[in-house]
């Protein structure tokens, strides 16, 4: 699993930060007001013209099949079409784009259709081995997404159809294929400047100044430290695209607000929720929604590290005594509280917990049978990440209120990611951004695996090879519930499961879901500008 950067990432920017080489934030606001002026007369005259779009900027590079940091998704998706789409953030149900879909009952092979034509900017159309293709070459030159693909083998069946391969039940492939980074490209065009489905690929300077993909927008400019342009594809299929050209300037937040609020600029992408609500409704419209991050609690498993905090009793009492809605006023507007581990839009999310609810006698009563007596609780969190300060100091106070004490534990993001993959903190504050929208990418969070190690919860078995742990009761007793969920075929019975299972985490694990994050995009009145779940924005469907 790769921890660089989540599809959903603008909610972890500053993990990226920590884990990516990014690209200083230039402000271009005299560049935006000359052309967001320009922009917002053509558009009341009913003229298309162009959307300029202010965007903190991580750039590394535009190439579909090695990109993997924040602002390049929306680029990547209004220049490469996938298979499959998600439409009005719906991320239950993938639809068709390029491609029909059909998944075998074992879940181990997926046959993509093409569902019509469809065409590159230089008029070809769009072939079963331009996608086979572009796949094979994600595999293989082994980028950051490489790893939607792993142990998949993708084969051309005729020409209207190709099928994927997984070694084991996969359900979740029809919801990975809408990622950028599966993004079709043109065969030709990409091994004609160095293009290989090996390690040995020599494409992406091409790429990082030519698109080859057939979404309704190619690359004009490409300067990735300052401005980025977008013109129309003229060979696109679908619906013309609204906008002549799109111009997205790295600005920093604090000059975005500016320029939105100037009207200099026509949609601003990074705004926290604080800096959204000093907009009046005649100066932007902002679209706000639940992300795909979930924050929470952790308690090391591990008696040896976590002391009284490995007490099921203790981590459950604690539960009980969180003023949950508190916690997402911190992350504002579109926030919601987190029932379970996976974000509330996905297949098998839960839509409320008892045991995850405030009930301060409750608390009381199970902070006693734990046998906690006084004991200081190290608690670790960023502290250069505003929103995490304010989690653990409401945390605190809660815990005071409970009887427990609290110790905190600040930490910059980067040593705070070390210290809790060590596996032997008592206990903190972090954050997990899907990959992708399924429910599979939360196995994490059970017993023996990634998310778990660092919170020490290892079943029997797995402490037997984990060079130093212990198993634990409460890890082995939720087994049952996990393998459950691995075998679940249909989506009824993977919904079903993912519920039973999230219901056993929120009863026995050492973690305790808090909130699923929040974003927002602000845009000039008029623009209608969505937030979208996972592309942040998608320029396609501006009408």
């Amino acid at each position: 699993m790769n921890a660089n950067r989540r599809i959903f990432g603008k909610f972890m920017r500053t993990v990226v930060a920590a884990c990516a080489a990014g690209a200083m934030a230039l402000s271009l606001a005299a560049c935006g007001g000359a052309e967001g002026s320009k922009n917002a007369q053509a558009s009341s005259a009913g003229d298309s013209g162009s959307l300029v779009v202010d965007s903190d900027f991580d750039l590394i590079t535009m190439d579909p099949a090695r990109s993997f940091e924040t602002a390049t998704v929306s680029i990547l998706r209004a220049t490469y079409q996938s298979a499959l789409k998600y439409v009005d953030n719906n991320m239950s149900e993938p639809q068709p784009e390029v491609c029909s879909y059909e998944i075998s009952d074992d879940n181990r092979v997926v046959t993509l259709t093409l569902n019509g034509d469809h065409y590159f900017a230089d008029g070809k159309k769009v072939t079963v081995d331009d996608i086979v293709y572009s796949y094979q070459r994600v595999q293989g030159i082994k980028g950051n997404p490489s790893f939607y693909l792993d142990g998949v083998t993708v084969a051309k069946k005729d020409d209207r159809s190709l099928t994927l391969t997984s070694e084991s039940p996969n359900p979740a492939i029809p919801y990975i294929l809408p990622s950028v980074n599966l993004g079709i490209v043109e065969k030709s065009v990409v091994e004609a400047n160095g293009g290989t489905t090996d390690e040995k690929d020599g494409a992406e300077k091409y790429l990082n100044q030519h698109s080859a993909g057939s979404g309704p927008y190619q690359f004009d400019t490409v300067a990735m430290d300052s401005k980025v342009t977008l013109k129309r594809n003229d060979k696109f299929k679908g619906d013309k695209p609204k906008y002549d050209k799109i111009i997205i300037n790295n600005v920093d937040s604090a000059t975005e607000l500016t320029n939105i609020k100037a009207g200099t600029t026509d949609i601003a992408l990074d705004l926290n929720s604080d800096e959204a609500a000093k907009l009046s409704s005649s100066e932007a419209e902002v679209s706000a929604g639940p992300s795909g991050s979930t924050t929470f609690l952790w308690f090391n498993a591990d008696s040896q590290y976590g002391n009284i905090a490995s007490n099921v009793d203790f981590v459950n009492a604690v539960r009980h005594a969180i003023n949950y809605p508190k916690y997402v006023s911190v992350y504002g507007k579109g926030s919601e509280q987190a029932y379970g581990v996976v974000p509330n839009q996905f297949l098998g999310a839960l839509k409320s917990s008892d045991d995850n609810k405030y009930d301060l006698d409750k608390a009381k009563e199970l902070l006693k049978q734990s046998g906690y007596n006084n004991e200081e609780i190290q608690f670790l969190y960023s502290s250069d990440d505003d929103s995490a300060t304010q989690i653990a100091q409401l945390f605190q106070a809660d815990m005071k209120a409970l009887g427990v004490n609290i110790k905190l534990v600040g930490q910059p993001t980067t040593t705070r990611l070390d210290t809790f993959r060590s596996g032997k903190f008592q206990s903190g504050l972090s954050t997990w951004g899907a990959d992708y929208p399924d429910p599979s990418d939360y196995f994490v969070f059970t017993p023996d695996q990634n998310i778990s190690k660092r919170a020490g919860w290892y079943t029997t078995e797995g402490a037997q090879s984990s060079n130093g742990w212990n198993g634990s009761e409460s890890a082995d007793k939720i087994q049952s519930l996990v393998e459950a969920a691995r075998k679940a075929t249909s989506e009824e019975d993977r919904d079903k499961t993912w519920q039973d299972l999230q219901e056993g985490l929120n009863q026995s694990s050492p973690f305790i879901p808090l909130v699923v994050q929040g974003a927002n995009i602000a845009s000039r009145p008029g623009i209608g500008a969505k937030y979208d779940m996972l592309n942040n924005i998608d320029y396609t469907v501006l009408k």
